[in-house]
């Protein structure tokens, strides 16, 4: 059972780091709900937190918290440098732009607010770091009953809960819980 375990935490490990890989995405798309959660790959509500963070931070009430200068030919060439950069973990980059999150979006932003096109010098490429809300867990622990341990196996899903218990080598039972209150 261990061994699943290990197997199953291994697996999500590659997958988180190929998902923690930047990603560019056009301005145009970061006001589509829809793009966001396909070319991203985020569930209904996370896809939901995002475009809340997004829409504060175009309304100027979150701040940037580090500003970073590339030189390049044009807006596009400069994202594709800043994920670059972000990808080889380059140590000239600000630290806040290395910071390991579940998701890197790269977006050139060539246009102000009312879809005009900003001059040259006022273009820019922000870079999102975004923490998701985790739908999936895998927990271990143990379980003593009649003064007999036993090791535990869990999955976590939203609001439902199994576990296996186990001796060692054969499954003696299991638990099934749902999360009935929330907060």
């Amino acid at each position: 059972m261990l061994i699943v375990v290990y197997f199953l935490g291994r697996n999500h490990a590659t997958i988180a780091t190929q998902e923690s890989q930047p990603v560019q995405i056009p301005q145009e798309l970061l006001n589509n709900i829809n793009a966001l959660q396909n070319k991203l790959d985020l569930s209904e509500q996370n896809t939901r937190l995002l475009a809340s963070a997004l829409d504060k931070i175009k309304a100027r009430q979150i701040a940037p918290v580090a500003n970073y200068y590339v030189t390049a030919p044009t807006i596009e060439k400069a994202a594709d440098v800043i994920q670059q950069q972000i990808k080889d973990n380059d140590p000239t980059l600000p630290p806040a732009a290395l910071e390991k999150t579940d998701k890197t979006v790269v977006a050139p932003i060539t246009k102000d607010l009312t879809g005009n096109t900003l001059p040259t010098d006022q273009q820019k490429v922000d870079v999102y770091k975004i923490d998701l809300r985790k739908d999936h867990r895998i927990k271990i622990g143990a379980t003593i009953v009649d003064s007999k341990a036993y090791a535990a196996v869990g999955y976590e899903q939203g609001r439902f809960e199994a576990v296996a218990h186990a001796d060692g080598k054969n499954v003696k039972g299991g638990t099934v819980m749902w999360n009935a209150i929330e907060w």
